[in-house]
């Protein structure tokens, strides 16, 4: 019986492939962009999704002349040969942005390691990435193997994410092309918000991570919120992980969702790096917090020059950084896709 079942899971599984191959071998002969790693509906963390939707975007204002095709993280793990069959050596293959470039993130990792292994005559390029493998045997052993395939591929782009992650992408990848460019999602920015808005907003949003990232315990948050009612303030909990499946239809629109929730809030207090993102380009006065590695740390930098944005390391602070943050007024800008965006495609593409 066990033979018979492996016989029938064959065949399901070369059916299923080719029925995939069947559905895209149209785009064989296409200028394309293969876009890929992104998250699947079940990742449901929608930071992730907010990325897909800006990077597209980017897409659609930069490469006017490439059609772009997406493929999810499961759909690379399952249908790597077939999509080989359709890229030409003149496709580009961008690979999803993050923070799970290490050891933290291996379903991503392995298959950013599955593409670069498979197409090793294309250009590829690996989006903003938050680079960290821990300092344990584990973490020492990826990374290894990481540096080894990236550092085979002959042309093969690394942004980082922050400073720091640069200065760890020269250093484990001096074969590769190397760059450095904040968080795609302030390709969104600016969000819509009326002047008057900012006087009908209410309460305090707590956006804080419920994961082995985070090192705001209990005891901490529940500080927090006794000073909140302290002050006569109310408060909503909230994490960017969402309790229901995004589909790709409905990515916009949940994240909309999303950002109308961050612009009713008079200030947002969150671990999260989407959760200072979304208050970014809302201009909603946040509070930023520690997690247990840099990745927010670092890439609050990139937010030094707005004033509505804090960060600490020290929850005994937050009760003066709440009092200043809610006296804010006016709201300085920056225009991110001037600084930042607008050229990365010559820089990506230039032979330097």
């Amino acid at each position: 019986m066990k033979y018979v079942l492996k016989i029938l899971k064959i065949i399901y599984l070369f059916l299923d492939d080719l029925i995939f191959y069947l559905k895209i071998r149209k785009y064989k002969n296409s200028k394309k962009i293969i876009y890929t790693i992104t998250p699947p509906p079940s990742l449901r963390n929608i930071g992730d999704h907010a990325q897909v939707l800006a990077i597209k975007k980017w897409f659609e204002d930069n490469f006017k002349e490439y059609l772009v095709l997406e493929f999810d993280k499961n759909e690379i793990y399952k249908y790597i040969n077939s999509i080989k069959k359709i890229v030409n050596k003149d496709d580009l293959i961008f690979l999803h942005s993050g923070g799970n470039l290490g050891d933290r993130g291996l379903w991503s990792e392995n298959a950013r390691r599955l593409v670069i292994k498979n197409f090793p005559k294309n250009k590829i390029i690996s989006l903003p990435q938050t680079i960290f493998f821990s300092d344990t045997k584990k973490g020492r052993e990826e990374l290894e193997i990481t540096k080894s395939i990236y550092n085979s591929h002959s042309n093969l782009t690394i942004i980082a994410r922050d400073e720091y992650s640069y200065k760890l992408a020269r250093k484990y990848f001096p074969k590769c092309k190397t760059l450095v460019c904040p968080d795609f999602v302030l390709y969104l920015a600016p969000s819509n918000v009326d002047a008057n808005f900012f006087e009908r907003r209410e309460n305090i949003l707590l956006c804080f991570r419920n994961d082995s990232e985070s090192v705001i315990n209990e005891d901490i948050k529940n500080t927090i919120k006794e000073y909140i009612k302290k002050i006569n303030e109310n408060y909503y909990e909230y994490d960017t992980t969402l309790d229901r499946d995004i589909s790709r239809k409905n990515r916009e629109h949940e994240l909309e969702l999303v950002l109308s929730l961050f612009r009713r809030h008079k200030l947002v207090i969150t671990d999260r790096l989407h959760g200072v993102i979304f208050s970014v380009i809302t201009k909603t006065p946040c509070i930023a917090m520690k997690t247990v590695d840099h990745k927010l740390t670092e890439s609050v930098k990139w937010f030094a020059d707005l004033n509505y944005i804090a960060y600490t390391e020290d929850h005994k602070q937050l009760p003066e950084l709440i009092d200043r943050m809610l006296k804010i007024k006016n709201f300085n800008s920056v225009d991110w896709r001037a600084l930042y965006f607008d050229d990365l495609k010559t820089k990506i593409l230039s032979s330097e």
